[in-house]
């Protein structure tokens, strides 16, 4: 077997599989309708489990998401607020440095050796590093390290402070201010160098220190909540951690602050973390949110849906196992009177109307009875009738059909019709017999457009009672016009191949339009309607006589040779049509009046 021929095995197999399948397949597998209500639901239900699933795995991912855009706002505030406060204690410590009085203390500090004014000097420094101070509850200290390495501070601070460490930082960036991170984690340190302002010497007059409680500056500037936790680092160095070791904030220092977020493990537990680089320093504010919040959220979320499909399941199926035998039951009953009917048993069966289904299956139930009244009914009324009626049938085949007799049925069956109350048979009959006096008994070439219409009216009525609503016909004409002569049989072909061609053809309403109008010596009959149209090579096909018109009606090419051999070239057919436009149809012919 060759490549291309194992290609189409394949794709046979495929088709057959999915045919398989396919709703309709499942369905038809059933020969109890009980069976097929419980498959079709049962398959609905499952296309609907499996769409709630989706669903349900979208809104999760949206739900982190939001979570994320939650934590990231969150950290982005908090990142805001606490640049703005680290930038307030620079320009602080830029105030103090600059301070006059401060500055004319530290000079004086620099000249005095000890005596009873060096002590006075360092406690008018200590009062003023104090109002300083008490400007943020925050501060937890302000000192200052003289040029003989002597502190005078405001406040408290940890003893082990590495003084000399810190200034060494300041020295190496040229007396800017600097952060340090301080040993026990929960604080910070700002410090620069103070250098003399007088003469513009710049000489080194000590060093301040400002000491900051980022537990006291965190619950002071921002609003976390409890399930929420804050670490700051400064490159890879830990500044602030409320909740975490060193050893845990370094395993995730490694998160790059350009990411969105990531989902670690720390000590055996998953968080949420979300980094944020300072806007002015070079700090990174982590945001970190038990991932366990979240989990457990969704595994309620998980339950719930659980619970929710397993009671739907069970409510459904057990509804619709109840549902189909309510509806099979009495077309199961009914079947077995068919049967009895189809085994030749039609005697009359007693019932009673109150007992009925008030649906579909009752109307069936009563029309079956009604149907079984009214055949026992033609039995009996009937049968004597059949000889007499087969006799008349091989009469009537051995003899010749002419017009008088089609009339004499057609009127025969109008008249039973209306008697029996048959108004749409009736009314056929009669616009069917109207049609064929009018075609047959003249004999002349040309009629009056009266007469022509006349014919159209009659098969209108006729197509009326086929097609129903489908149908919307309209004329329009100067009732001038209608003594006025056209070949017969003109109107009506044009009429009836747009039915043909486009009401047939199409699910919408289809609506004709006959439209006869004087234009001097010429007469112009435009027959419209808003089919699917036709395309332009149909149109030439149709002049060439290539098109049959449908069953045995008269085609356009032979009504534009008719006329052109009656009246010339001059007059004739003429067709305008664009795909799902419609097609007009136009008629030109000599204005014959009376």
């Amino acid at each position: 077997m060759s490549i291309k021929d194992k290609t189409a095995t394949s794709r046979q197999f495929v088709m057959r599989f999915l045919k398989t399948l396919h709703p309709t397949s499942i369905f038809n597998q059933f020969t109890k309708i009980r069976n097929k209500i419980f498959s079709l639901t049962f398959l609905l239900l499952f296309a609907f489990g499996v769409l709630g699933l989706l669903i349900f795995h979208f809104l999760s991912i949206i739900y982190e998401d939001k979570i994320f855009e939650e934590s990231a706002d969150s950290l982005h505030l908090a990142s805001t607020v606490l640049d703005r406060e680290l930038e307030k204690m620079e320009e602080l410590s830029f105030q103090i440095v600059t301070d006059p009085s401060i500055q004319s203390i530290m000079a004086d500090l620099r000249e005095e050796n000890i005596s009873y004014d060096a002590y006075r000097t360092r406690t008018e420094l200590t009062d003023r590093l104090t109002l300083f101070l008490n400007q943020e509850s925050y501060i937890s200290s302000v000192q200052v390290i003289d040029v003989r390495g002597d502190i005078i501070r405001a406040g408290f601070s940890p003893e082990d402070m590495q003084y000399r460490k810190i200034i060494n930082r300041v020295d190496e960036v040229g007396g800017r201010n600097i952060w340090q991170g301080a040993e026990n984690g929960k604080s910070l340190l700002a410090a620069r160098e103070i250098k003399q302002e007088a003469g513009f010497s710049l000489e080194n007059l000590g060093y301040l220190m400002i000491m900051l409680n980022l537990e006291d500056l965190i619950d002071d500037t921002l609003n976390f909540s409890s399930n929420k936790n804050f670490v700051i680092t400064h490159r890879d160095e830990i500044i602030y951690s409320d909740e975490f070791t060193d050893a845990e904030v370094n395993s995730f220092l490694d998160i790059q602050s350009s990411e969105d977020y990531q989902i670690r493990d720390v000590d055996g537990s998953r968080y949420f973390i979300t980094p944020q680089p300072s806007r002015f320093f070079n700090m990174t504010y982590y945001n970190i949110l038990s991932f366990e919040n979240v989990a457990s959220q969704k595994q309620l979320i998980t339950r719930v849906m659980i619970i929710y499909i397993i009671l739907v399941t069970f409510i459904t199926v057990f509804i619709s196992r109840q549902s189909a035998k309510a509806i099979s039951r009495p077309i199961e009953a009914l079947t077995l009177k068919m049967k009895k009917v189809q085994q030749g048993n039609f005697d009359q069966v007693e019932y009673d109307q109150e007992h009925y289904l008030k649906d579909e299956i009752g109307d069936l139930q009563q029309n079956f009875h009604i149907m079984l009244d009214k055949i026992n009914e033609l039995i009996k009324e009937n049968y004597t009738k059949q000889l007499v009626i087969k006799e008349t049938e091989y009469k009537a085949l051995q003899s010749q059909i002419n017009p008088h007799f089609l009339y004499n049925t057609l009127d025969s069956i109008h008249w039973m019709a209306k008697m029996n109350q048959q108004l749409k048979i009736s009314a056929m009959a009669e616009a069917l017999g109207n049609m064929m006096r009018n075609i047959i008994s003249k004999k002349d070439p040309l009629i009056k457009i009266k007469e022509e219409l006349e014919i159209v009216e009659n098969y209108i009525t006729i197509q009326k009672y086929r097609y129903s609503d489908r149908l919307n016909f309209h004329l329009e004409r100067d009732p001038e016009l209608d003594v006025s002569s056209i070949p017969k049989l003109t109107i009506q072909p044009i009429v009836e191949n747009a039915i043909q061609h486009g009401l047939e053809e199409m699910i919408d309403t289809c609506t004709i339009t006959v439209n006869i109008v004087s234009k001097g010596d010429f007469l112009d009959i435009i027959v419209k309607d808003n089919g699917p149209g036709m395309p332009e090579e149909t149109i030439e096909q149709i002049y060439e006589g290539k098109v049959k018109p449908k069953g045995s009606g008269i085609g356009l090419y032979n009504i534009n040779e008719r006329i052109h051999l009656m009246f010339g070239n001059d007059y004739g057919v003429n067709i305008a049509s664009e795909i799902e436009q419609g097609t007009t149809v136009t008629i030109t012919l000599p204005y014959i009046k009376g």
